[in-house]
């Protein structure tokens, strides 16, 4: 017999409700399901034939799609009971961005797009789509491979010729574990439509409030009410043109809810804008919140 236990299942964008193992051993294989309750699953599978066992492990949502999974190996012994802990990880997501050049001016005739995806840690773009061209008025990219985490997009369009018609601000959006991330962007309509449907791993502060005296500002949030979080980040950026990158941040341990940063009097007179995250104890850090600023005389 085989006992096997999910040490580990993060919560996802839809909870995981069932965790579907597959053993196999040279041409043997066979499936068995097993409940999810919180954070684990447990189960006991009779009657393997004695050897070496390979158990792949997913995860499955409400929507049937596979948000974490894992892989150990397992030797069933005679007359035992072998134990297996099964450690699942998050599985990375999907995204499909689309990009309408409704709004710039018909006597600027957009040929193609390129389309740059960052996330903070990284000092260039993470991944790159160039020279896109529009299907039914529409600039499309579909992609997967993407670790769960807060992005910025950034859209260029061009004329046929190569030159730059429109450049766009950067825009966030979060992937969560093995879902897809549907981004729909259009310049100069002063919004962004992200449908996501997420649960934050851990859940972003809220109520984020700033204020500046002199060259320090003081930011202050409310903690997430899932307890998840062990530290914060504070990131700040001068323009909306510019991206958040863990070079303006500073981190504070949790259970401070506040802190002081120090802004670059380089700065003076722009507008201040902020976000703040949560991380757990692992590192992983939740979607930003919501972003407030404030004025830098």
């Amino acid at each position: 017999a085989l006992a096997a236990a999910i040490k580990s299942v993060p919560s996802a964008s839809c909870a995981p409700e069932l965790v579907v193992l597959t053993l196999s051993m040279g041409g043997l294989s066979l499936r068995h399901e097993m409940s999810v309750e919180g954070s684990s699953a447990h189960g006991t599978i009779q009657s393997l034939a004695a050897g070496k066992w390979l158990i792949d492990a997913v995860a499955v949502d409400g929507e049937g799609d596979a948000v974490y999974a894992g892989r150990a190996k397992a030797e069933v012994r005679r007359d035992g009971i072998t134990p297996v802990s099964v450690t699942l990880r998050a599985v990375e997501g999907r995204i499909r961005i689309q990009v309408s050049a409704a709004g710039v001016p018909e006597t600027m005739p957009v040929h193609s797009a390129d389309l740059f995806v960052y996330y903070a840690g990284g000092s260039s773009a993470y991944r790159s789509y160039k020279d896109v061209r529009e299907q039914d008025g529409l600039f499309v990219v579909e992609d997967s491979g993407y670790p769960p985490r807060s992005y910025d997009l950034r859209v260029v369009l061009k004329a046929a010729d190569g030159s730059v018609l429109y450049e766009s601000e950067y825009v966030g959006f979060g992937v969560c574990p093995g879902k897809s991330t549907s981004v729909d962007w259009s310049p100069g309509l002063g919004h962004l439509q992200v449908d996501v449907g997420l649960i934050l791993i851990p859940s972003a502060p809220a109520d984020v409030s700033v204020s500046i005296d002199g060259t320090q500002a003081g930011v202050s949030w409310t903690a997430p009410a899932d307890n998840l979080a062990a530290s914060y980040r504070v990131y700040w950026r001068y323009s909306r043109f510019d991206r958040y990158t863990t070079s303006r941040s500073q981190q504070i341990e949790a259970p401070s809810a506040g802190a002081v940063v120090s802004l670059s009097s380089q700065q003076r007179g722009s507008t201040v804008y902020f976000v703040v995250v949560a991380r757990d104890s692992s590192g992983q850090e939740s979607l930003r919140s919501s972003e407030v600023s404030a004025e830098y005389r």
